[in-house]
């Protein structure tokens, strides 16, 4: 209760601090669905599967035919004049319409008017918030309902391979991996892209593991290399590998938390595609970083560096492909280099959210996986964790695995 007055007086105040706005919302909602399990009949489960499915089809429908951008952002519109919009059956709307009014997601004026509200304003205008419910349409609710078909062909074991996946089962493409999955589609992909940045965006980078360790180190070897003398070699050695770092978001978050990383000896490896957005890009904070573009399942070229940093790829693998990853990275680390895990890490029993996500990322050949799983991967290749700083408040699954070689 203490959080939900909270919550509602911040809101009152117009003073409200996003992380914490963030943590007093994933309590409340926690405790809603406590009550939820506790006081509901267990004969209600069959409701609640109508309902929330009526609900995402309703709201699909709609995504799909342009019907939130043909409402008005402000007023409303007849469901005549909106049927003439997305070229469809007036009654047809009204009913599928009738889902949304009646669960507050659209407001009826009269009888025969139909107007947003806060709710269904984010399914127009490219909204990324909307286009993350349809790439969770896309990568959920498909996958999850052809999944029983999915393990009767299969058999009943998890996905071991990064093709053959309920996502690509689902979407009649079972031959092609996540990834190129998307680049084969244009319309789910265009969703894709910008859903994703949205979760990134709420991910946190800084304010998880402590970089002080590395400023320290960078300030020691320039003070040996001054006192060499001038006429030496300045140091070389890669401080910090971005091993699949997408558009350098980690690199940039890091330095800007600990300014005393030298940017210039910080590396971004990436996908050549990926890198080429990179440098048409130009920006500023990256201008001294090294691009470097590799497969990362193919192998490690920069040998010896003092920090590989990997971040939220090794989930959209299945274990063996996960462990090859590690191996190459493990190989080409040198005795005193450490290898920055940065992955959720799930407690036994996991919590529900975390579940959740690993159900999901099964759909598409990923896994979540335990303490106990990641020391299990690590052996096979000669690493092993010396330490793990977790993340706050509704990010403390995610966790940073420092590790070292055996």
């Amino acid at each position: 209760m203490s959080s939900v007055i909270d919550f509602v007086a911040a809101e009152s105040n117009g003073n409200t601090d996003p992380a914490l706005d963030l943590m007093r919302r994933a309590k409340i909602l926690e405790a809603t669905r406590r009550i939820q399990l506790l006081t509901k009949d267990p004969g209600d489960e069959w409701t609640e599967m109508v309902y929330a499915s009526t609900l995402m089809t309703a709201k699909r429908l709609f995504c799909d035919w342009g019907v939130f951008d043909a409402i008005p952002t402000e007023g409303a519109i007849s469901f005549a004049e909106l049927a003439a919009k997305v070229d469809a059956e007036e009654m047809l709307l009204v009913r599928i319409a009738g889902i949304l009014i009646s669960t507050g997601y659209l407001k009826q004026i009269g009888t025969n008017q139909v107007a947003h509200t806060r709710y269904s304003l984010v399914f127009a205008n490219n909204d990324r918030r909307g286009l993350l419910f349809n790439t969770g349409w896309d990568n959920c609710v498909v996958p999850y309902a052809t999944m029983p078909k999915y393990f009767e062909l299969y058999g009943r074991k998890e996905p071991r391979t990064v093709t053959h996946t309920p996502n690509g089962f689902a979407h009649g493409k079972p031959d092609l991996a996540i990834y190129d999955l998307m680049q084969s589609d244009p319309v789910r992909l265009a969703r894709w892209i910008p859903a994703m940045a949205a979760v990134e965006e709420h991910m946190p980078i800084a304010g998880i593991y402590d970089f002080s360790w590395l400023v320290s180190w960078a300030q020691a070897e320039a003070a040996r290399h001054k006192q060499h003398g001038a006429g030496t070699l300045a140091p070389d050695r890669p401080l910090l590998v971005d091993v699949g770092g997408g558009r350098g978001q980690a690199i940039k978050a890091i330095t800007k938390e600990f300014p005393g990383i030298p940017v210039h000896r910080c590396v971004l490896q990436e996908r050549p595609e990926v890198i080429d957005a990179v440098l048409a890009a130009d920006e500023p904070e990256l201008g001294l970083v090294t691009k470097m573009p590799i497969n990362f399942h193919e192998g490690q070229p920069l040998k010896g560096a003092l920090v590989y940093w990997i971040r939220r790829c090794l989930h959209n693998y299945p274990d063996d492909t996960a462990i090859n990853v590690l191996r190459h990275i493990a190989d080409a680390a040198a005795p005193d280099s450490r290898v920055l895990i940065f992955e959720d890490v799930l407690d036994s029993p996991p919590h529900y959210m975390a579940a959740i996500m690993d159900f999901m990322m099964m759909g598409m050949g990923g896994k979540q996986r335990t303490r106990a799983r990641w020391d299990e991967m690590l052996a096979e290749v000669g690493l092993k964790i010396t330490d793990v700083q977790r993340g706050n408040g509704p990010w403390k699954t995610q966790c940073v695995m420092d590790c070292v070689k055996v």
